[in-house]
């Protein structure tokens, strides 16, 4: 039997390095003398714009010394290697791309920055010289140097050694990148926006001070990310190769990812307007390099899954200017980005190009003929062949990036009462830093990226679990409001199946007069102010401004207010309504139910929501031939609408309308009448026009609505509408709500009847209100769930400013009935929805 022979580490080290070749050797020593430079390059920076503690700068000062080592052997190794005048050529190049893609992560830095000029220049630092006479003295000296190598060469008693490859000048090219950024002007924004920073921990160490214990944790991260910056950067820098060469590759497609990720961060981030820091942040920490990093790797995926360089680009290019503009333009519109709901439209182009002028649809179309006679000539000769050849590398990277995709959605899907529960570098100082999920959308796509609310509203539930959700909780509740309906039954003699009501939502209907600042000709609502005055009526609270028809809708239906919602959710009726077990409704009273609504059935998924709720009919845009249709300029008119429901009124039957107009969504175009004018302080003439043509637009709707209501008094059976405007238009500039806030979100709306029906008094209500308040107006009797609508419309809704007790406790049990619909176990009874009506008697 052989002895085992024992192990000489150094042989086998030894063994290791002589495998190891020359141009491998140069290339690590080249970045840890790099790492060297570049840290103390960072750390200098660092120690003399923060106040440091004495240790640290003597530190920094012995750091100093290595780095002047360090520099002095990269002389001699880099002057080992024929640097030709291109390499110089290619660093140009890269600092200039550099710069603009530097200037594009601090413009999206400081959107939110009221003193921050994009135009200037030369104060925000465009032109990054810190690391310039470090890389420029560098090059110039190891390339004389070389030259002088390269004479002693020549001569014939030289000792010839192994040629030095390619690869090192990637990683000199590379590592020159890395130090552009180390040394860039924001690499103090940067920190400050680290979890270390933001989590107090640099307090905690420094006592106010940058400290010795925080300059060697900076150190290892650094570390960390010279690691990782090197390793992006040689594809980066291959990537620019390729783009000359005319080849495709995967370098390239990194190369163009990341560039593009970085524009398309800030095209998507300006498109959300410019507001004011947020506990002092222009933008969250975490938030651009979230975005970027998320573009990049859609746009890696993209490049892959495709494996064609010049369709994928052309692809993305056209995508995501498109995306840009759309969501400036929805934004400008709406005051809301665009969201993963909104995804649909996609499905409708001609639905989505009836919202915005011609110019846009005309510049559109152009655009796509260009890229297609682009691909079409060029996709032969332009980066042809595949970026990956080897089919099994391309599905490693796919499943790769799949895996990676599972990973990050798991993460945001195991947050704990909103806080993600892992400890993920960027993401979780994201998400958990400041508590503004609640501010909505909006303020939370402006200032923690819309990458980040879109996965978020993917992975958050529409609705969180109130505290104690049981069936024994869900029992009590049922047994609580079924003695209160009995309570308000006694003192009711009405069923309201012997009633015909009619739900009319005013396409974007609010008096402009009650915008600060506004100035109008004349009353463009004149005869609805008189019928406001005579019946229940005033204003309703919305959940959104310039948009938000179909949650406003199905509020008004079901009885669910958006407040109780989760703030992530943007449309009810793609985002809850599928998940609800039960959906209810007002009209599940009423055997004839009708929707009219003269626009696309499939837009918010309107077909298969009126079809869960038994709507025996649903007229519209398809069913025009069916009826007198007349435009108001752009869209269909209201008084052709209402023309409709009177022609599907049956005096013999009761009946349940829910009537939605469109005369008055944008765009806002109307030259008549004439002699109305209006005009806002401090508005631009564009929106003076807007508003001029809105106002014009509300004269045909205020003319319209009363010769509807008179129709409707001459027919021989109990009629009770109720009028309501879904959202303001999104017309009017940020400053008209700037000292009257809650002006933005407020609407007119009235209950009229045809019938001797008493005139309630609800100054402000929910659109979750409509239908107790419907109840009570005809003294109709209520089920157990209308009994807890009652409750809330008169103890707790929108019009209480503080909750406390008994109002309260009817608050969180509409929040617990509210869950149970949506995402508990639907544990609520039949009975608890019954109304009384003809069949239960």
């Amino acid at each position: 039997m052989k002895r085992k022979r024992k192990l000489d580490f150094r042989d086998f080290l030894f063994k290791i390095y002589n495998k190891i070749t020359r141009t491998q050797k140069y290339c690590i020593a080249l970045f840890l003398l790099f790492f060297i430079s570049n840290t103390f390059l960072t750390q200098n920076l660092i120690s003399k714009e923060i106040k440091s503690t004495g240790s640290v700068l003597f530190l920094v000062n012995q750091f100093g010394i290595w780095f002047g080592i360090a520099f002095l052997i990269l002389v001699l190794l880099i002057s080992q290697y024929t640097l030709k005048w291109i390499f110089f050529l290619k660093i140009l190049v890269s600092y200039v791309i550099y710069l603009i893609l530097s200037y594009s992560i601090d413009v999206s830095l400081n959107i939110n920055n009221p003193s921050y000029k994009i135009d200037h220049f030369q104060k925000n630092n465009f032109w990054q010289f810190n690391s310039l006479v470090f890389i420029l003295s560098l090059l110039v000296i190891s390339y004389v140097l070389g030259q002088i190598r390269k004479s002693y060469d020549n001569k014939a008693n030289r000792k010839k050694l192994e040629p030095i490859g390619k690869l090192f000048e990637y990683v000199l090219h590379s590592s020159i990148v890395c130090s552009f950024i180390f040394t860039d002007s924001k690499i103090l924004s940067f920190l400050n926006r680290t979890s270390w920073y933001v989590s107090g921990n640099f307090e905690k160490l420094g006592a106010g001070k940058y400290s010795l214990s925080q300059f060697w944790i900076l150190e290892f991260y650094l570390l960390l990310l010279s690691i990782f910056l090197t390793l992006v950067g040689l594809l980066f820098v291959k990537g620019q190769v390729d783009v000359v060469k005319n080849r495709s590759s995967f370098s390239l497609a990194v190369f163009t990812s990341i560039s593009l990720a970085i524009l398309f961060n800030t095209g998507i981030q300006l498109g959300l307007g410019h507001g004011e820091p947020l506990v002092g942040y222009s933008i969250f920490p975490g938030g651009v390099i979230f975005q970027i990093l998320c573009l990049s790797y859609l746009f890696i995926f993209l490049y892959i899954l495709l494996n064609r360089y010049l369709f994928t680009t052309i692809l993305i290019l056209f995508g995501g200017v498109l995306f840009i503009v759309a969501n400036a333009l929805k934004f400008s519109m709406r005051a809301e980005p665009i969201l993963p709901s909104d995804l649909v439209w996609v499905f409708q182009p001609s639905v989505l190009f009836s919202f915005v002028d011609a110019s846009v649809l005309m510049t559109v179309s152009i655009s796509l003929l260009i890229f297609t006679f682009i691909y079409i000539i060029g996709r032969r000769y332009i980066y042809p062949g595949r970026i990956i050849r080897a089919t099994i590398l391309r599905f490693i990277l796919l499943g790769l990036i799949l895996l990676l995709s599972i990973n990050v959605y798991s993460i945001f899907k195991r947050k704990d009462n909103g806080k993600i529960i892992d400890d993920v570098p960027i993401i979780t100082l994201l998400n958990n830093f400041q508590d503004t999920k609640w501010l909505g959308n909006s303020i939370n796509a402006r200032y923690r990226s819309l990458s980040y609310v879109w996965l978020n509203q993917i992975t958050t539930d529409p609705i969180i679990e109130p505290k104690g959700y049981s069936k024994e909780k869900i029992k009590e509740i049922e047994k609580k409001y079924d003695q209160v309906a009995l309570e308000i039954n006694k003192n009711r003699n009405e069923l309201i199946d012997n009633q015909t009501i009619v739900y009319v939502l005013s396409e974007s209907f609010a008096d402009p007069s009650r915008i600060e600042g506004v100035s109008l000709s004349r009353n463009p609502i004149s005869k609805i102010q008189e019928i406001k005055a005579k019946v229940t009526s005033g204003l309703m609270q919305s959940d959104g401004y310039g948009g938000g028809t179909a949650n406003m809708e199905f509020q008004t239906l079901t009885g669910l207010p958006f407040y109780n919602i989760n703030p992530t959710v943007s449309v009810l009726y793609s985002e809850v309504a599928p998940k609800m077990k039960k959906l209810i409704s007002v009209s599940d009273s009423f055997n004839n139910k009708e929707v009219i609504h003269f626009e696309s059935p499939i837009n918010y998924s309107r077909n298969v929501i009126y079809n869960r709720l038994k709507f025996n009919k649903f007229i519209s845009i398809d069913d025009k031939k069916n009826y007198d249709l007349g435009y108001q300029e752009v869209h269909i008119s209201d008084e052709s609408t209402y023309k409709a429901v009177l022609k599907e009124m049956d005096a013999k039957k009761n009946q349940f309308f829910s009537v939605i107009t469109i005369q008055n969504h944008s765009p806002f175009i109307a030259g008549e009448p004439s002699d109305l004018t209006a005009t806002g302080r401090g508005f631009s003439d564009d929106e003076n026009t807007k508003l001029t043509n809105y106002s014009r637009l509300l004269t045909f709707t205020d003319t319209a609505t009363q010769s509807f209501l008179e129709s409707l008094s001459k027919i021989d059976k109990k009629i009770t509408v109720v009028f309501y405007g879904d959202h303001l238009p999104g017309l009017y500039p940020e400053s008209a709500f700037k000292n009257n806030p809650e002006s933005q979100y407020q609407t007119d709306y009235f209950i009229w009847s045809n019938f001797d029906a008493p005139k309630l008094n609800y100054p402000l209500v929910n659109s979750s209100d409509f239908s107790a308040m419907v109840f009570e107006q005809t003294n109709s009797k209520v089920s157990p769930y209308y009994a807890l609508l009652t409750e809330v419309l008169k103890k707790a809704s929108v019009d209480k400013k503080a909750l406390e007790g008994e109002a309260q406790e009817i608050a969180e049990d509409l929040k617990m009935v509210e869950y149970d619909l949506i995402s508990g176990k639907d544990y609520l009874s039949k009975d608890f929805f019954k109304v009384p009506t003809n069949k239960s008697n």
